[in-house]
């Protein structure tokens, strides 16, 4: 009963060779696999920190839920977990953190920028995409937000002393944040094929407009930033997806298009 003031869940089941209590498992077969299933597919923790967390979750499943774990290619920073608590603890207190930032290079050799200065800015949210964990950055040197990954986001230390915080939305950055690049978010019109319209939905969500269907066309406004991945996403669709607007949208499609003439 003293379990069960704690929201265990005890049950007694009664058989005719065996009878007794049994504590219910926190989650099932089946929450459980979707659950261990996400943790391998999260890129940018390493081999331990997955093992780590779904041995617990195993202790939440029960003994018989236990599963096959594949192994994806992971990289090697092991402080994936204890960077993300830093940063929500900055978040949750209004502090700022420093950190370093690196790319890899060819040699898959880390190479820091800004000469290795310390990046100074007040972190508002942590996101994940395809993987990878990020942090949303703002910066009042640029006034804007932009999205660092925390795996290339190395010494992450606290700035423990509050600063003034300004108004912000997940959702509608993410609106301007396409496959993680931010920018400023700008009126794109398209016209598309009407084999486009779950192509677009998945990719866009449900912030567009509609504003001409014909028999095999459709045309469609939506924010999002103008980002090197947007122009990726349109180069993939090029003989399904028209730009419209806006001009300058266009001219940069033109200048890869004759960039790929004169390569080829």
């Amino acid at each position: 009963e003293t379990l069960r003031e704690y929201n265990y869940d005890i049950r007694y089941e009664f058989h005719k060779f065996y009878s007794g209590y049994y504590l219910v498992p926190y989650f099932d077969e089946a929450e459980h696999f979707i659950l261990s299933d996400y943790l391998s597919q999260i890129t940018s923790l390493s081999n331990k920190e997955v093992t780590t967390l779904q041995n617990k979750l195993q202790t939440l499943s029960g003994p018989y839920h236990s599963l096959k774990r594949k192994s994806n290619s992971r990289i090697s920073n092991q402080d994936i977990l204890s960077n993300i608590k830093l940063i929500l603890h900055a978040i949750k207190h209004s502090y700022q953190i420093s950190f370093y930032y690196f790319d890899y290079t060819i040699s898959k050799e880390k190479k820091y920028r800004k000469n290795k200065k310390r990046y100074i800015s007040t972190p508002y949210a942590v996101t994940s995409y395809e993987g990878k964990y990020y942090c949303v950055l703002y910066s009042e040197k640029y006034q804007s937000f932009t999205n660092y990954r925390i795996d290339k986001m190395e010494t992450v230390r606290l700035i423990e002393q509050p600063v003034e915080t300004i108004a912000f939305n997940i959702d509608e950055h993410l609106q301007t944040s396409m496959k993680m690049y931010a920018g400023k978010a700008e009126t794109i019109t398209i016209k598309c094929t009407n084999d486009m319209a779950s192509i677009i939905q998945d990719e866009f969500g449900s912030h567009m407009i509609i504003s001409e269907v014909k028999d095999n066309s459709f045309t469609v406004s939506l924010k999002t930033a103008i980002t090197p991945t947007l122009l990726s996403w349109l180069l993939l669709f090029y003989n399904r997806v028209t730009v419209l607007q806006p001009a300058e949208l266009k001219e940069k499609l033109l200048t890869i298009a004759n960039t790929v003439i004169d390569t080829y």
